[in-house]
């Protein structure tokens, strides 16, 4: 229990906020989810098939009471590991919200899921390059202004969801929503760590716009310096994606993702050269059913150097969320 005492602060200061007026019960309602996809790829080159059940998330939306939430899932990664993700308790009273457990971190939360809408296919630039874990063990408060700036501060333990039995390395962040009208929305969010002498800082923002429910395009930039604990390592990831709605079962996707790592031998290549440079995807999404999408996209991606293949594949996918 002592590896978690850096929670203690933030759990005080939400039930103070949560219990600063009576609570009244309006009764229990629980509600079963579940979401699975699965991915098959063919690569171009070789004309070799890999088929993959990537995961299925399953648990309980639970409405406690006016002011008490609880999301209760369960991760089952590739038909062989289970991780509680998310497993998170929130508190939710006037202009203040309270979140604790394992959530998505705000790097990663519903909001840039949302912007992108395709988990099935790809995952977000952020998560896809392991600039940061998805979801962690920690406590969020999230403060809405007014009904154009929301921030919030978290502090997880910086491991990930899938590392909590690892040395922690708490990690503080703060993140600044903006809407400065309704079809655009802008963000930032900045977040440390430290291990031994060497501190981690992360750097985030992005800008999203949808007209007329159907355009809408999002951009993302994420800068790491020290990465990984490592001195001197940098790292970049800027991400633009774009949806345009053809018909109101079939949407045409396109997105570009840009990675890049510094030298930190001049003489050298770069330290994270294999997965350093440009990744192109493009398809077609299919509403099959309210509870069942299917997708047929093209991936490309051209490292910086010639020794290292190019990849170009063909992916299929299948998502059904109930």
């Amino acid at each position: 229990m002592s590896r978690f005492y850096f929670l203690f602060p933030f759990l005080y200061m939400s039930l103070h906020i949560c219990y600063a007026e009576e609570i009244s019960p309006v009764g229990i309602v629980a509600k079963p989810f579940i979401y699975s996809y699965t991915h098959g790829r063919v690569d171009l080159h070789r004309d070799t098939l890999i088929y993959k059940q990537e995961k299925i998330i399953f648990g309980l939306d639970i409405k406690l009471n006016e002011y008490w939430s609880a999301h209760v899932g369960v991760d089952l990664i590739r038909m062989s590991t289970l991780y509680l993700k998310p497993t998170v308790l929130t508190c939710q009273k006037g202009r203040w919200t309270i979140d604790g457990g394992i959530f998505f971190t705000s790097e990663m939360d519903k909001t840039m899921s949302q912007f992108w809408g395709y988990r099935f296919i790809e995952k977000i630039a952020a998560d896809r390059w392991l600039f940061s874990p998805t979801a962690d063990l920690g406590m969020r408060v999230t403060y809405r202004w007014n009904n154009f700036i929301t921030t919030d501060i978290s502090l997880v333990s910086g491991n990930g969801y899938q590392g909590l039995t690892k040395k922690y390395h708490p990690k503080p962040a703060f993140r600044v929503m903006i809407t400065p009208f309704r079809p655009l929305q802008l963000g930032g969010y900045i977040s440390t760590r430290k291990e031994e002498d060497v501190s981690e800082t992360g750097i985030n923002c992005f800008a999203h716009l949808q007209t007329c429910n159907k355009w809408k395009v999002t951009g993302e930039y994420h800068h790491k310096s020290n990465c990984r604990f490592a001195e001197k390592h940098k790292m970049d990831v800027a991400s633009i994606y774009s949806t345009y709605k053809l018909l109101p079962w079939i949407d045409l996707m396109g997105r570009y993702d840009f990675v890049k790592s510094n030298k930190v031998n001049p003489s050298g290549e770069s330290w994270n050269v294999q997965d350093d440079g440009h990744a192109f995807m493009g398809g077609l999404i299919f509403q099959c059913f309210p509870s069942v999408r299917l997708s047929i996209d093209y991936w490309n991606k051209r490292p910086p150097v010639k020794r290292i293949d190019r990849e170009d594949w063909l992916y299929i996918c299948v998502e059904i969320k109930y």
